[in-house]
């Protein structure tokens, strides 16, 4: 399979951007539109769909070499300090600051770009105050009363659907017209699944795997939703080129929510014969399922040699969901 043209021109800002899909194509081509405005752009799309990879395409286009691009994860920021990381303080502001003051990300953008990811998750309190911003270019620091003025643009990201949370009173509707002005919607990878197999090609040569991917393989990728669309495709990818090290990619080793799919796995040897676990006897249920969910982690704690991390991602959770798990369902017996 031979690579998009974008991946033989490195000085494309969408050139990581890989695909053929119509879909994902179009959505290229307005972005590419957008180098001259100075408007706030919103990018709308499912996890894992590109969205900052499309904001750092839109900031190389608009922006000069070398200018900051300064990424805000709005879910990430705690209540408290929320104000103080996009505005700044000044000296003495509150207890426990730094005494000579500090930058917000606002003026860390200064001549750049300020990328807001997951803006739906933002605090009304400051969703009032960065509307006034993003109006009137204006802004107060933290405890300050000198008016300073935003010299960046804005680019905002999220998930969620804005303007279902504006119906539940979640987002502020005046700042939801202010940001959908121009608003562009990235395609999730189950809608381009001509792309899959692309994307795989381009992922595994990343991780060091250069031979053709087999149809076999392919078609297992295929057949996967990709709930978290192109991140997820392409930790799977890592995970398939660490497992297989170095060798020919063993589908075996794809994980577990892409063989489900297919219908290819589970760790329970009476499953993998097509069985379903034993009805409990006697006890009530919440035992029988810790039991049968104690049995599913040591499983994946011997497949991946007690690396809890890898496990989580076998199982499909986090790994600090993982430790509570380990923690409630094996206390302090030891795993290894």
């Amino acid at each position: 399979m031979q690579p998009t043209a974008s991946e033989h021109h490195q000085s494309d800002p969408f050139h990581n951007l890989i695909g053929e899909c119509a879909a994902l194509l179009t959505v290229i081509e307005t972005a590419r539109k957008l180098a001259h405005t100075t408007a706030t752009i919103t990018l709308t799309g499912e996890t894992g769909v590109g969205k900052e990879v499309f904001a750092r395409g839109i900031h190389a286009l608009r922006e000069a070499a070398g200018s900051p691009f300064v990424a805000v994860n709005c879910g990430a920021l705690m209540a408290s300090l929320a104000e103080s990381e996009l505005f700044g303080y000044e000296k003495g502001a509150f207890s426990g600051a730094d005494p000579r003051g500090k930058p917000g990300k606002i003026e860390l953008a200064r001549g750049g770009t300020l990328f807001l990811d997951e803006i739906g998750e933002l605090p009304l309190d400051l969703q009032t105050k960065l509307l006034r911003m993003l109006e009137d270019r204006e802004y107060y620091p933290v405890g300050g009363t000198r008016t300073l003025h935003s010299n960046c643009r804005f680019i905002a990201a999220t998930n969620r659907d804005l303007n279902q949370l504006v119906a539940q009173g979640k987002f502020r509707e005046d700042l939801y017209y202010r940001l959908s002005v121009i608003e562009l919607d990235i395609p999730p990878l189950r809608h381009r699944s001509e792309d899959i197999p692309l994307l795989a090609v381009t992922f595994a040569r990343q991780f060091g795997y250069t031979k053709p991917l087999d149809n076999g393989l392919q078609a297992l990728l295929i057949k996967h939703p990709w709930p978290g669309n192109v991140r997820e495709l392409r930790n799977a990818i890592e995970r398939l080129c660490v497992l297989s090290a170095g060798e020919s990619l063993n589908n075996e080793h794809l994980p577990p929510a892409v063989l489900r799919s297919a219908g290819q796995w589970s760790p329970l040897s009476e499953q993998q014969a097509g069985q379903g676990p034993p009805l409990p006897r006697q006890g009530a249920l919440s035992d029988w399922l810790g039991n049968y969910e104690r049995r599913f982690i040591q499983s994946a704690l011997k497949e991946t040699n007690g690396n809890k991390q890898a496990a989580a991602q076998l199982l499909g959770i986090s790994r600090m969901t993982l430790y509570k798990r380990i923690s409630t369902l094996f206390g302090n017996d030891s795993l290894n």
